[in-house]
């Protein structure tokens, strides 16, 4: 298939020959990665599972096809969730789609990494699911998405990335917020081994913290990042990675050109990499940025260049901000499209090994939301207040009116 024909297919034209696009984008996208899939040429072959997919290059076949499984995995998720929503059955819409390449970051940190994920931040948390065989990130992201009270992070409240075996800290919806608390941990692991406390987690573990390019303007945001540069001018550990995920767009706002790279770029104590490009090419940079964050203990800004699919939310009318012409070329840069024309272009995988991975993914997720809809809601006020811990004002003022110990402080 033409390079452009994710553009085209569905669309229509006005007399003036702008073009006029069908709202079901999420067909559209579907159908150009498999119309793709359908009528490519693979070539032979040409390298082994554990082989590089370029001479020179790092990532190996069996890595690529692995990531493009949970690629494929959150972008099924993402479909499943908007059209559940239509007969409602699904209560979140807000989706991954575009955001994808951060599953590079979710395949080269270790579960025991803390991550404070965005909410597009859905193949990165399939990556990492990928890596403990005991956690089924699918079947649990459904069940938050369905609001079953079976859902093992949220149960029934709100559909949020978290998981306990693999360190996936929940994290509201307030913009930035977790920026801070990112921060928080971060320091808290140099802190541990200072101060003889054993943590679950090794010592040279960093945290990741993901967000969007808008949310990089809020003054929570630049507070967790100050801080992190202050603390490392301070001479403290400070491992954090900040994945600023940008798509160019804070729901109907455009990002003004370069303004993320102007604004991060130049910090002192703020180690900026740039991941844009081919798989290869953005393969190289996240492993660079996790690499240095890890062997510095410093914070690291990751500007991973991302594209927004089907609008902010299900409810968002895209087409009232966004021309049909800058729809269709985002959806010509679907990174799971691109990621498959490489495979193919390069001898990695065959066509009919990606229409595989594709069509597994689907039925996985189809399989795990027939089952989620029939989990319990939430239907009691008794049920819904349970994790809320009773405030009694006594016992906080006892332990707020503890003096620290003098010899203690001396260790700090």
């Amino acid at each position: 298939m033409n390079q452009d024909a994710g553009a085209s297919s569905g669309a229509r034209f006005t007399r003036e020959g702008t073009p006029r696009l069908s709202t079901d984008r999420i067909s559209i996208v579907e159908a150009a990665l498999d119309d793709y899939l359908a009528g490519a040429h693979g070539r032979d072959l040409l390298t082994g599972p554990d082989e590089p997919i370029r001479p020179g290059g790092s990532v190996s076949v069996r890595e690529a096809l692995t990531l493009f499984e949970a690629q494929c995995l959150s972008r099924a998720i993402d479909a499943k969730a908007r059209r559940m929503k239509a007969d409602g059955t699904s209560f979140y819409t807000i989706s991954s789609a575009g955001h994808e390449q951060n599953g590079i970051v979710g395949t080269l940190l270790r579960t025991t990494d803390p991550c404070f994920l965005h909410y597009r931040s859905g193949a990165l948390m399939m990556a990492r699911g990928q890596q403990d065989p005991d956690t089924d990130s699918v079947y649990d992201t459904m069940l938050s998405i369905c609001a079953s009270k079976d859902d093992p992070i949220a149960q029934g409240r709100h559909k949020v990335w978290g998981s306990r075996p693999l360190w996936v800290p929940p994290q509201t919806s307030t913009i930035a917020s977790h920026l801070p608390k990112a921060v928080g941990m971060a320091f808290a692991i140099g802190r541990a081994r200072r101060l003889g406390t054993e943590l679950e987690i090794p010592d040279d573990s960093i945290v990741c913290c993901s967000f969007g390019d808008a949310s990089a303007n809020h003054a929570t945001a630049l507070t967790g990042i100050h801080a992190a540069r202050y603390a490392v001018r301070r001479g403290n550990p400070l491992p954090i990675l900040f994945l600023c995920e940008d798509n160019g767009i804070g729901i109907s706002v455009d990002t003004p050109n370069r303004w993320v790279t102007d604004s991060f770029s130049n910090l002192s104590h703020l180690k900026y990499v740039r991941a844009a490009g081919d798989l290869e090419q953005v393969w190289a940079s996240v492993k660079e940025a996790v690499d240095t964050c890890g062997s510095q203990r410093a914070p690291v800004f990751l500007h991973l260049e991302t594209v927004r699919l089907w609008g902010h939310a299900g409810s968002d009318i895209e087409t009232a901000y966004r021309t049909p012409s800058q729809i269709a070329a985002a959806e010509v840069r679907d990174p799971i499209l691109t990621n498959a024309r490489y495979l193919v272009e390069y001898g990695a995988a065959s066509p009919e090994t990606l229409q595989g991975i594709v069509q597994s993914a689907r039925d996985r997720v189809d399989e795990a939301a027939e089952e989620a809809v029939r989990r319990p809601h939430l239907s009691t006020t008794e049920e819904v207040t349970a994790p809320l811990a009773p405030y009694d004002e006594s016992a906080v003022r006892e332990v707020a009116s503890v003096a620290l110990d003098p010899e203690a402080r001396e260790t700090l």
